[in-house]
């Protein structure tokens, strides 16, 4: 089994090859295949702090997040490729069904779980992966709050693990240039980051993990308040 990634965005398209990416809009010409992105592509990762590490394929956009809790090993979301030397995880949960990636691949290496809003799961895009724990509402892993936001795509899911908000392409940019999404519904949008901004006032979180970014929770937070 291979799998084909977009070099725009690090999209895994479905089986029958789109004439452009259904993300970013890349030409299939561009479509590469998972042993170049292996080959050509090094798998860097960076540590966010010593619970979450960064995982990016360099010169794809897309980056995922391994969070070692005191049980359990954990990826949010999931590489475009499969590379079996990375060290195995006990669950993939997924903030959508975009970057869904490799994770039958890693769920068959491994025997993870994989977690995905049913909502997400019913959408073309992912109804060909698996998903072992598909879910509908708001839940707790192993002390990962997982908070069902809609918008972007219907069952969109923040997580928060401590100090950190995992919160992928709910926003894109960052600083004066972050902007909601335009991909989905403005108004569900805009009620997510609502649902979001009420959920952080209660917790401290020092840091903000998006799919291409790590930064500052305080100065994302200053921005994020002002999206319109």
């Amino acid at each position: 089994m291979t799998s084909l990634v977009c070099c725009g965005c690090g999209f895994n398209p479905p089986q029958q090859i789109p004439a452009h990416c259904l993300l970013c809009g890349t030409p299939k010409d561009r479509f590469v295949s998972e042993a170049y992105v292996n080959e050509r592509c090094t798998l860097k990762e960076t540590r966010v702090n010593h619970r979450v590490t960064r995982l990016k394929a360099e010169a794809l956009g897309v980056s995922v997040y391994r969070v070692e809790t005191p049980h359990r090993s954990v990826l949010i979301d999931c590489l475009p490729t499969f590379n079996p030397d990375i060290p195995a995880v006990d669950a993939i949960l997924f903030t959508h069904r975009d970057f869904m990636g490799a994770s039958d691949r890693y769920h068959q290496h491994w025997g993870s779980e994989v977690y995905l809003h049913e909502a997400e799961h019913q959408h073309p895009l992912a109804c060909h992966h698996q998903v072992t724990q598909p879910f509908s509402n708001d839940f707790e892993y192993h002390g990962i709050n997982a908070f069902v936001l809609g918008g972007h795509t219907p069952g969109f899911t923040a997580y928060i693990y401590q100090d950190v908000l995992f919160v992928c392409d709910l926003v894109v940019g960052s600083a004066e240039d972050m902007r909601f999404n335009p991909f989905g519904n403005r108004e569900k949008i805009r009620l997510a980051a609502q649902r979001l901004r009420h959920l952080l006032r209660r917790r401290t979180v020092r840091t903000v993990c998006g799919f291409n970014y790590v930064t500052d929770f305080d100065q994302w937070m200053s921005y994020f308040k002002k999206l319109p």
